[in-house]
């Protein structure tokens, strides 16, 4: 009898321990399903557009041809990179510098056209941070237009390049999001003044005009009067003091610097999760092997 007691006695003890280990693995379940659930919600809020915000705090490393980086011609493109970096006001600031390729008259085939270096400073707002596609509008100082003299130099096969300085209005449409890339397509406006022209002198050095504006493509000559150094045909047509240009950029866009605690426990989620699957990955493939 106490035999028989003994073993229902085991019997029981096994028994009960099979229900709590199951019991166990139940309640383990639940929990990994509702910490996965919290964390569902909690991506959802994060990536929700009611608080995303694309254009917060972001760095721009970019580069491109025409207006911008920096500089756009009258027949060809500067080429240039620079950075920018908007803040979460939306409100950004941006510095380029860039090259003009020498490269061979598209008209007169024995004459070659000068290069020469350009650099932008300028500030841009954003609009639609929620959106991808953002509208924005800039203002820059700095190399917004050049052409090249008529006449070639003494050599008599390279015509010099003239670089103009002054302010630049543009409008851009751009596409940032959280991924890493950044593109950008600018119209706009500059205005350079009309250089010795307008302020009635002669010296065709003294091109600086009011407000840090240069436009060199007028000079002084006694027979003539002011005449233009970009055309012999038309000797009262020289750079346009205002003038519509364009260009376009791409860029490598950071992640968002100083990211608030939701945005750090999603970031911190991705990379768990990220780790996961390369453990899954490579514990698959030694398993194949």
């Amino acid at each position: 009898m106490v035999k028989q007691i003994s073993i229902l006695f085991i019997l029981l003890l096994l028994c009960a321990n099979i229900v709590w280990a199951q019991r166990s693995v139940v309640l383990d379940d639940r929990a990994a399903r509702k910490q996965w659930e919290e964390d569902q919600r909690a991506d959802e809020y994060a990536n929700s557009l009611r608080r995303r915000d694309w254009l917060k705090d972001r760095l721009i490393l970019e580069m491109g041809m025409g207006t911008k980086f920096p500089t756009m011609g009258a027949n060809w493109f500067g080429f240039g990179a620079g950075a920018e970096y908007i803040t979460k006001w939306h409100a950004s600031g941006f510095l380029t510098a860039g090259f003009i390729l020498s490269h061979e008259d598209p008209v007169f085939e024995q004459y070659t056209l000068d290069g020469g270096l350009g650099w932008r400073l300028g500030f841009a707002y954003y609009l639609f941070p929620k959106n991808p596609i953002h509208l924005s509008f800039q203002v820059s100082y700095g190399t917004v237009f050049y052409d090249h003299v008529s006449e070639p130099s003494s050599n008599g096969s390279v015509r010099s390049i003239l670089l103009c300085y002054g302010y630049e209005f543009d409008a851009a449409v751009s596409y940032l999001s959280d991924q890493w890339y950044f593109l950008q397509a600018i119209v706009g406006f500059y205005t350079i003044g009309n250089g010795i022209k307008a302020k009635g002198v002669k010296d065709r050095d003294d091109s600086f005009d009011s407000w840090g504006r240069s436009n060199p493509s007028w000079e002084w000559k006694l027979k003539d009067g002011y005449v233009s150094r970009i055309t012999v045909d038309k000797a009262d047509e020289a750079i346009p003091p205002i003038g519509v240009v364009f260009g376009v950029g791409i860029g490598f866009a950071f992640e968002e610097f100083f990211p608030d605690d939701t945005e750090l426990r999603r970031r911190e989620r991705e990379s768990n999760k990220s780790k996961q699957n390369q453990f899954r990955r490579q514990h698959s493939s030694s398993f194949r092997n």
